[in-house]
């Protein structure tokens, strides 16, 4: 799993069952194979280590969700976006695990980095609807003002769609916020279309209570 040498360790084929997915993917095609400790527990543990997830060096661990409205079903499991906020900037520096994903089947742990959160947050980021798939270096005071600005612009009745795309396509969005608004707008997203905290901001963001 780490291509460090071992000299004890778990066998594969007691830790895995019939139900275990992308099975030879996971084992590097080495199903018959051992597992170091930490790659043993890492694998036991992967209900958690599978679905969004926030994990700190210290213990601290979140789970949370995309949808706010399921997030306040659930007082344990906080929103995306309110998440990123709370963490910044009292986590700065700190170690941290960031897995998003729209697939919590998927087994994507293997391909996630640990990293450390500041300006260059390894975040691992699944969205088949953004063919989005893989490691992002996400600045975090970055991705905060990018989220501030999507969420401006959602909340005022664009969809993500237009967001991602272009504002001017919609064309009834536009007669409503007003020509200058969406001139405004659409040059400050187009900074950020092509920036690694675009994709991750459009995903989780939210429409405000307030306009």
């Amino acid at each position: 799993m780490t291509g460090v040498e071992i000299a004890v360790g778990y066998p594969i084929l007691a830790l895995v069952s019939d139900a275990t997915a992308e099975y030879l993917d996971t084992f590097r095609g080495n199903p018959g194979g051992y597992l170091c400790e930490a790659a043993a527990r890492a694998f036991k543990a992967q209900r958690q280590t599978s679905r969004n997830a926030m994990i700190f060096a210290d213990g601290t661990s979140y789970q949370p969700f995309i949808a706010r409205a399921s997030a306040d079903k659930d007082p344990d499991r906080p929103c995306w976006s309110d998440l990123v906020r709370e963490v910044w900037p009292e986590r700065s520096g700190q170690e941290c695990y960031i897995m998003l994903t729209t697939d919590m089947k998927k087994r994507l742990w293997p391909r996630a980095r640990v990293g450390v959160l500041g300006s260059a947050t390894a975040l691992y980021l699944y969205d088949s609807g953004l063919a989005s798939a893989g490691v992002r270096l996400i600045d975090w005071p970055a991705l905060l003002e990018c989220l501030d600005l999507v969420e401006a612009v959602y909340t005022a009745g664009f969809v993500k769609d237009r967001i991602r795309m272009g504002l001017w396509s919609y064309h009834k969005k536009v007669q409503e916020v007003g020509v200058g608004q969406t001139r405004e707008w659409e040059g400050a997203l187009r900074a950020w279309r092509q920036r690694a905290e675009f994709d991750v901001a459009l995903l989780i963001a939210q429409k405000r209570e307030e306009q």
